[in-house]
Formats: structure tokens, sequence, C-alpha cells
């Protein structure tokens, strides 16, 4: 997604999940500069969620 212009960031709470955020590359990471999340048990399926989103909402 690097490539897309876009920076990852994963983040685990505790035993209830993993959430993955995009964001534009550059921009100042914030929850306002947000380009997709997706909400998942393990990190992969999160990261995944959110690619897509972050790819469907950017046509």
């Amino acid at each position: 997604m690097a490539h897309q212009g876009y920076d990852l960031q994963l983040t685990r709470y505790d035993a209830r999940g993993w959430r993955a955020t995009f964001y534009t590359t550059g921009m100042e990471h914030s929850m306002t500069s947000a380009t997709a999340s997706a909400w998942e048990p393990t990190p992969w399926p999160a990261v995944q969620g959110a690619v897509r989103a972050a790819l469907r909402d950017s046509r």
C-alpha cells in the first residue's frame, strides 16, 4: 500500500482484537485523517479489510 500512497497503523487491543488503519502518506496521523479502517480478531484479516476499504473508497 506504500506504493499506492498509504501508511498503515496496526493496533492490538488486548484479547479483544486488532484494528488496521490506513492513512494518506505524509499527513499527520489522527483519526480525522484516517482513510480506511477495519477491526478483526486477528491482524491479517484486519489489514485485508482495511485495504479493501481504502482501495474501494479511492475510486
